[in-house]
């Protein structure tokens, strides 16, 4: 592969992550209308934790797809602009 689609491709998942980042982390510590419903057991700062922490966790997994969303349209774009290029 050329050093012009990995840089398309580095670029694209980077973008891609950095979106995903900042859209997971704008409302991780705001409540929801269920946040509040926690098993009566349960003490409410072993639920604050695990709340967080759940958070923490799927903020990471939607990063790591937006990253994997962003390499393949990255690596697409640059094949569709490099073969309408390499027909000229």
């Amino acid at each position: 592969m050329r050093p012009y689609g990995l840089i398309a491709i580095v670029i694209g998942a980077a973008l891609f992550a950095y979106l995903a980042w900042r859209r997971t982390t704008s409302t991780m510590y705001y409540r929801s209308a269920n946040s509040s419903i926690r098993p009566p057991h349960v003490r409410p700062e072993d639920y604050e934790e695990w709340v967080m922490a759940r958070r923490k966790r799927w903020r990471l997994i939607k990063t790591a797809g937006a990253a994997a969303l962003g390499a393949i349209v990255g690596g697409m774009l640059f094949a569709m602009i490099d073969s309408g290029l390499s027909q000229r």
